[in-house]
């Protein structure tokens, strides 16, 4: 059994497949906006495609905090921290080229249900 399988977890989790079908699709859209952001030559462009990339770098590397004993607590705070970051990516995109952040912005639902998530599975398993 994985760390993760043996926390107790709410009962409104996600099914295990929907977290790598949310995950493709979200990226799959922010590819899109790349492409959108990279022919554009608006104002603001290159800060949008840094930020992009940095919040899919920061998204990846979450999943090295979390699957581990005794990383809830980084885990569920990391997580509020790419929220943070992917509003300002959408923000951003959107001020560029309003499809980008519109293609970005469903990110911001998934991230705002797992950081809920994290917050509450640290809740449930205080001694993860």
């Amino acid at each position: 059994m994985t760390f993760f399988e043996s926390l107790q977890k709410p009962s409104w989790i996600p099914p295990d497949w929907a977290f790598p079908a949310a995950w493709f699709t979200l990226w799959t859209l922010q590819a899109i906006a790349l492409v959108v952001l990279v022919g554009s030559d608006r104002s603001g462009r290159n800060l949008a495609i840094g930020l992009l990339a940095g919040q899919f770098a920061f998204a990846i590397a979450w999943q090295a905090v979390v699957f581990g004993p005794g990383r809830l607590l980084l885990a569920a705070w990391w997580l509020a921290a790419l929220l943070v970051f992917v509003v300002v990516t959408v923000v951003a995109a959107w001020r560029v080229e309003r499809l980008a952040g519109l293609l970005i912005a469903p990110t911001i639902v998934w991230v705002t249900t797992a950081t809920a998530l994290g917050f509450t599975l640290l809740r449930l398993n205080p001694d993860g």
